[in-house]
């Protein structure tokens, strides 16, 4: 596999598809621990006091897998080789509102070519760092690919 044909395209888009979940993980990470209140029925024994219920314990685990996701996100962009680029990054895909890439490459001093060059280097790079290449696509010949490092 060391030197198999790396396929840039679905690397990319892996890459791609990974940063856009960021904004979604950090509103899951960020969501309160209040249960919501409706009535319900249910054949179910009561649970004593002390117990949490089912509905926080499963809050409690989207917001701990968020948390960690986001956690692996941030180790990834920090790994790269340039700081412009985890820059590029950040403001691309991890600021809570969305911005066009029309906006982000006058702010950041660049050319829309500068830009998009550095974005798709940023991107492979990521891929590269992220879980320790699991979003790498290889082409193994005989129209196989594996995925990851």
């Amino acid at each position: 596999m060391f030197f198999s044909e790396l396929l840039k395209n679905k690397t990319k888009e892996n890459a791609k598809r990974t940063l856009k979940t960021y904004r979604n993980y950090l509103r899951i990470a960020g969501e309160e621990y209040s249960p919501k209140v409706t009535a319900t029925y249910s054949l179910e024994p009561k649970s004593a006091p002390s117990s949490p219920s089912r509905q926080t314990e499963n809050m409690v685990l989207r917001r701990v897998s968020a948390q960690q996701e986001l956690d692996h996100i941030a180790e990834a962009i920090n790994r790269l080789s340039d700081a412009n680029l985890s820059q590029i990054l950040v403001e691309r895909y991890c600021r809570l509102r969305f911005r066009q890439d029309k906006e982000i490459y006058p702010e950041l001093g660049y050319s829309s070519s500068e830009y998009y060059r550095l974005l798709d280097q940023a991107l492979f790079e990521f891929a590269e760092a992220y879980k320790n290449g699991e979003l790498l696509v290889f082409n193994l010949g005989d129209n196989r690919e594996i995925y990851g490092s």
